[in-house]
């Protein structure tokens, strides 16, 4: 959290390089250090100061961080206690664990959505309904056809999009 602070405050991290030993041997070894011209209050300071320190034994603790004076406005404006922020416990089914995350099943299906997206069309733009009759993509400047079948189902023409532009 510190490392995130400092970041937004300063607009770079407190330890750059380009390798990332010689960045861990600097995290390790080198003082965190506030740029010179830093327009900061005394109490950001401070309360930068305790969250990078490099000793994890004498570094701020959340607790702590909740009630120093830069985050509290030195008790003006107090964070809620735990107890007020974390009143119900709020307790997640097994089903809806199972059905957070669904299985996209290609990158086509993603294209297509993010086609239909786009142009602001959520009609179905297939007319079958079996998965495996969808065609795969087509080259550059084509467009995805379905055949009208022996059942009287309409084709359908989709435009291509490469992958690129789907997933910008």
């Amino acid at each position: 959290m510190g490392v995130t602070l400092y970041c937004f405050v300063f607009g770079v991290c407190p330890f750059m390089d380009e390798r990332i030993l010689s960045l861990h041997q600097k995290i390790k070894t080198q003082p965190v250090e506030l740029p010179e011209h830093a327009d900061i209050s005394d109490d950001l300071k401070d309360l930068l100061l305790k969250m990078l320190d490099k000793n994890p034994e004498t570094r701020i603790s959340i607790p702590q961080i909740k009630v120093h004076p830069w985050v509290t406005r030195h008790g003006a404006e107090p964070l809620p206690l735990e107890d007020d922020n974390c009143c119900m416990l709020i307790e997640v089914t097994e089903e809806e664990v199972e059905n957070s995350v669904k299985h996209i099943p290609s990158l086509a299906t993603v294209i297509l959505v993010r086609t239909m997206l786009r142009k602001r069309s959520f009609g179905n733009p297939f007319d079958w309904a079996r998965k495996e009759d969808r065609s795969s993509l087509c080259p550059p400047g084509q467009t995805l056809t379905k055949q009208e079948s022996s059942d009287g189902m309409r084709s359908v023409d989709l435009p291509y999009v490469g992958e690129d532009e789907a997933l910008s």
